[in-house]
């Protein structure tokens, strides 16, 4: 511990001190190296990135829910499956020679208004049994007449007309026979679309 050479005791221990402060010095440094990183190592959780987050973008295929649902234009006409028609008789049974009144009734049936013509051209009733035609409101009077009209969802149109219980004639010029009792079917059209068949008879008189 007693420094020994030629030089003064107290230069040998500045020198010892010197030496001792430049190793404390060194270690301070590499603790602090360490230390400070191994904080900085600790601050970010396995897993994580340090970036933003990404802006969504937006899908190429659109959403269908997210489609409004846009009424058509009135102004298009309703297409068949947009239309429903019936074809009615204002009784089961008729004497014959009776006078039935035939009425047919359109109706759309779609979820939007539409334009249908509903005019005498577009219009027919018949009237056949087993299958076999006896009269029908086109035979001799076929109309030309137009009405096309804007029909709401749902909306029902109606029209009349009374048969007078004859068969249609092959010559228009002449009344055609009494139709016979017997079970008979009524359909109506309205275009291409085509009623369910309504059934009556006619009786014979008593």
């Amino acid at each position: 511990m007693t420094p020994r050479g030629p030089e003064p005791p107290s230069v040998y221990w500045v020198r010892r001190v010197a030496v001792v402060l430049v190793v404390l010095t060194v270690l301070v440094g590499l603790w602090w190296l360490v230390a400070g990183r191994s904080s900085t190592d600790a601050s970010v959780s396995p897993g994580t990135t340090s970036s933003p987050s990404a802006t969504p973008v937006a899908s190429a295929t659109p959403d269908a829910s997210s489609t409004p649902d846009v009424a058509p234009d009135p102004k298009n006409l309703c297409p068949d499956t947009s239309i429903g028609v019936s074809a009615t008789t204002d009784s089961s049974t008729y004497p014959v020679a009776s006078t039935p009144r035939l009425t047919l009734t359109i109706q759309n049936i779609g979820t939007f208004a539409c334009t249908r013509d509903i005019g005498p051209k577009a219009n027919s009733l018949s009237i056949t049994t087993g299958g076999f035609p006896v009269w029908s409101s086109d035979a001799c009077n076929a109309s030309t007449t137009t009405k096309p009209s804007v029909l709401e969802a749902g909306e029902k149109v109606a029209s009349s007309i009374t048969w007078d219980g004859r068969l249609s004639s092959k010559d228009c010029n002449k009344q055609g026979a009494l139709a016979k009792a017997g079970s008979y079917d009524l359909t109506g059209s309205n275009d291409l679309v085509q009623s369910d068949k309504t059934p009556f008879a006619l009786t014979a008189k008593s």
